[in-house]
């Protein structure tokens, strides 16, 4: 059972009072919350202009070039770690790892002779194994 005013936690008795103080202060938190929105997407707006800006000055890299450059780099700062990771990423795009085949076999035991069923227990050996 509910201890409030009323036996229902969703009664009209248990609404919180709203004093115009109280609503006052609740209007001026919405007013400095649109502000502070306004300003971020305001600032939002500048940074994303900005990094426009940059990347239309800059050549058009691929992801194997910024790799190389990552590399280059860290060998010059003598961080051959780092550089062996790297050198590890773009081998993969310059010498990309052999087609696998993943090859499943299912036989059908039903579709089998007698004959062919002896056959395959003797090749796998399968004799001792327990029936389920």
């Amino acid at each position: 059972m509910f201890k409030g005013k009323g036996s229902n936690p969703a009664s009209l008795v248990n609404l919180k009072v709203i004093t115009p103080e109280i609503a006052k202060d609740y209007q001026a938190r919405g007013v400095a919350s649109r502000l502070a929105n306004k300003v971020a997407q305001e600032e939002f707006k500048v940074s994303a202009k900005a990094f426009q800006a940059i990347m239309g000055e800059l050549p058009q890299l691929s992801a194997l070039d910024v790799l190389r450059m990552a590399m280059y780099t860290a060998l010059q700062n003598d961080n051959f770690e780092d550089a062996a990771r790297y050198a590890n990423m773009v081998a993969e795009y310059e010498q990309p790892k052999l087609q696998r085949i993943d090859q499943t076999t299912t036989t059908r035991i039903v579709d089998l002779s007698d004959e062919e069923l002896k056959k395959i227990i003797l090749e796998e050996n399968l004799q001792d194994i327990p029936p389920v």
